[in-house]
């Protein structure tokens, strides 16, 4: 008798934290989508009428200068300089190449990844909630590396200096009547070789925009591999450091190839390593956008059901959001 009362009571205590439960469960959702209605409200103004006007501007400026229409700074070089002598024989990693795998290689690989850690429940769609991850982690990513280019930009207009490859690029014509080590600060470039988009952009060498970039992309994907998807609990400990590797190995040959193809000085390369690795901080840590504190909805969430997720490399139990 004794022990069936206590049972009763048990069963009782668990119904009532169960209701307790659901009901506060729906004034945290109900109070979060009111607040996320008027949020989106009033956050569709600011995106249509500030962030993307803004946005096009940026652009539009980062393609001016990279079209030679605002007129760049031009450095001067010395008469003779070996240093600039190089010829011309192309780039390793064109700037075809470059783009297209700085804009839609992380797209696929948050894409994948999340595909495989998301978080979901019986009422939420897996494919929807990795839609949505995947546009706000690329978000992010395309936010840094806007900031990114336009640093370079705006830097290689500024210095205006002479690539290594500048004498044949460039072909100055006051490089053809000076003598010695004379410094030649006025010119004009007359190669009838090269289109005059390479004539404008011999004199664009500071800083390396391939590095900056690459170097960007790589860092970014490894980082965010190490929060999202690296665990010793794994069944493979091997696989994240390999792709990790890989990210790095990316940023390692689009940089060196630009000193090996005589583009870019080693210091040109210096500085947009530089460049790359402080977007880097500023996009994943100042700008705080891998580390928050989970919502009350998602906590319930976790007490409520877990999701394990199980595949031929992982299995492991992982939180709703990247932290």
């Amino acid at each position: 008798m004794l022990s069936a009362s206590i049972r009763s009571s048990v069963l009782e205590i668990k119904r009532i934290a169960s209701v307790h439960m659901r009901k506060e469960r729906r004034d945290v959702e109900s109070q979060s989508s009111t607040k996320t209605s008027f949020c989106t409200r009033h956050g569709l103004w600011w995106t249509f009428g500030v962030d993307i006007p803004l946005l096009l501007i940026l652009l539009a400026l980062i393609g001016l200068f990279e079209l030679g229409v605002i007129p760049n700074h031009k450095a001067g070089f010395y008469c003779n300089d070996p240093a600039l002598n190089f010829p011309f024989n192309g780039d390793t990693v064109t700037t075809e190449i470059l783009m297209s795998t700085l804009l839609a290689g992380p797209l696929v690989f948050f894409a994948i990844t999340e595909y495989i850690f998301v978080y979901v429940d019986y009422s939420e769609s897996r494919i929807r909630q990795t839609c949505i991850n995947t546009f706000y982690l690329y978000r992010t990513y395309i936010y840094g590396l806007i900031i990114n280019l336009s640093i370079v930009e705006v830097m290689k207009g500024i210095v205006g200096s002479p690539r290594p490859t500048f004498f044949d690029l460039c072909e100055p014509d006051a490089g053809k009547t000076c003598n010695g080590t004379e410094y030649v600060k006025d010119f004009q470039c007359t190669s009838t070789k090269y289109a005059s988009w390479y004539q404008m952009d011999s004199y664009r060498s500071f800083p390396s925009g391939h590095t900056s970039l690459s170097v960007y992309c790589g860092l970014f994907l490894a980082w965010y591999l190490q929060r999202r998807a690296f665990d010793w609990s794994h069944r493979s400990i091997f696989m994240v450091p390999m792709l990790q590797l890989l990210c790095i190995s990316y940023a390692a040959v689009c940089s060196l190839t630009r000193i090996t193809d005589h583009r870019h000085h080693w210091w040109d390369v210096l500085v947009g390593t530089i460049i790359g690795v402080a977007t880097v901080l500023y996009a994943v840590i100042i700008s705080s956008n891998f580390s928050h504190d989970h919502s009350k909805i998602s906590d319930l969430k976790s007490q409520e059901s877990t999701q394990t997720v199980r595949t031929l490399l992982y299995d492991e139990r992982r939180p709703a959001t990247v932290s």
